[in-house]
């Protein structure tokens, strides 16, 4: 058994201005070919017995079309909140979680621990009690969100690592692939 890591599918994205493939530049004709690519990215890894947590933003939407995407994945996945988690159908089981990987600790939250203002999600924004324990007692933290802007960020006190579909060729990422990533920028 393997554990992933992925965030910001957005299955079913779509507004008035766009959507995703627009707001990230993804290089999918439309929506359809978009779900079935990060479907089939995420088969190709996760396996039925496999592990894979999402660090928010799984689906846009309601309960039949989170139900939907969620059939089509191989694997048992945990879903962390995300700012874009609400009335979509998918049961989030936390804001975040600690995690051991290998003899490391990690943080694991959707938006970076650190972000202290964030216009329209404020109340994911950690207390400064929290952002102080994670930074003592945690090796580096994973996160979504950010989309493309990053795939690592030092701007923390701990290495923040961005499991998000679209710096990570739309696939999930293995708790190897994160370990080594995180050991690269030490």
């Amino acid at each position: 058994m393997k554990r992933y890591f992925t965030a910001d599918q957005h299955y079913g994205h779509n507004s008035k201005t766009g959507g995703i493939i627009e707001y990230c530049n993804r290089p999918f004709r439309d929506l359809h070919h978009m779900n079935k690519h990060i479907i089939n990215e995420a088969n190709m890894r996760v396996k039925p017995e496999d592990e894979c947590i999402c660090v928010g933003d799984f689906c846009m939407g309601n309960a039949t079309k989170s139900k939907e995407f969620k059939n089509r994945l191989h694997g048992k996945w945990t879903y962390i909140r995300g700012n874009h988690d609400k009335n979509q159908g998918t049961k989030t089981l936390c804001d975040w979680m600690f995690l051991r990987m290998a003899h490391y600790q990690a943080f694991v939250s959707h938006i970076p621990y650190y972000y202290t203002e964030v216009v329209g999600t404020a109340k994911y924004i950690l207390p400064d009690a929290l952002i102080d324990f994670v930074e003592e007692f945690c090796d580096f933290s994973i996160c979504g969100h950010v989309h493309d802007s990053w795939s690592v960020s030092l701007e923390g006190k701990i290495p923040t690592i961005n499991v998000g579909v679209d710096v990570r060729n739309f696939r999930p990422m293995s708790e190897d692939e994160i370990i080594k990533e995180f050991n690269a920028c030490k």
